[in-house]
């Protein structure tokens, strides 16, 4: 373990590995993380992650919140923009955040993180995993939405498309990113604007 990792305390561990799956990840797609991948990265051995995670899918929900809390993060930094009562640079804002994250993640690894998740759901343990991460993380994207429009069903909505859009691509349905990103904001326009009449 790296010497700064060695004075972390068991949550700050957690996270650590988290975070470094989630690099992992990026690099090498889902299919091909290996615990030992992980365990390398972290400067740990194997059986050592197993102490923090009891199987591969867990580590992978908690690499999912790691990426949450990340773009959590990312609106926090970008609250100046998403404060101003300007709705055209809210629109200009999700739509390229939404266009990016299409464009970063592909379809096919997205879709086997949707896989993961729903199957954890048959899991006590790690179905509290999930809505803790779902109310800590999630909950507060949508929370940006929903205040935006003043409306939780137009916030879950947009989302819904999103994740809609993601199966689409998953199955090999192509579309053009520019057009994705501008029918975005024109969505979110479409929702503001409800709110003024």
């Amino acid at each position: 373990m790296n010497t700064g990792v060695k004075v972390l305390d068991k949550q700050e561990r957690k996270k650590y590995i988290s975070e470094k799956t989630l690099e992992l990840i990026s690099e090498k797609g889902l299919t091909n993380l290996t615990m030992e991948d992980v365990a390398f990265s972290c400067n740990l051995s194997k059986g050592s992650i197993y102490n923090y995670f009891k199987n591969k899918n867990s580590l992978i929900v908690s690499a999912f919140s790691a990426l949450l809390e990340k773009v959590q993060n990312f609106f926090e930094e970008n609250e100046s923009v998403l404060s101003q009562d300007c709705a055209e640079a809210s629109a200009d804002f999700y739509a390229n955040l939404y266009s990016e994250i299409l464009n970063t993640f592909p379809s096919k690894e997205l879709m086997r993180l949707f896989e993961i998740l729903m199957n954890s759901t048959h899991d006590q343990s790690m179905m509290k995993i999930l809505t803790q991460t779902f109310k800590e993380n999630y909950g507060k994207i949508l929370g940006k939405f929903e205040k935006l429009f003043n409306s939780k069903t137009k916030a879950f909505m947009l989302q819904a498309m999103f994740d809609g859009l993601v199966i689409y691509r998953a199955v090999g349905i192509e579309f053009s990113n520019e057009e994705i990103k501008n029918n975005f904001k024109k969505m979110i326009l479409s929702f503001t604007e409800d709110n003024k009449n």
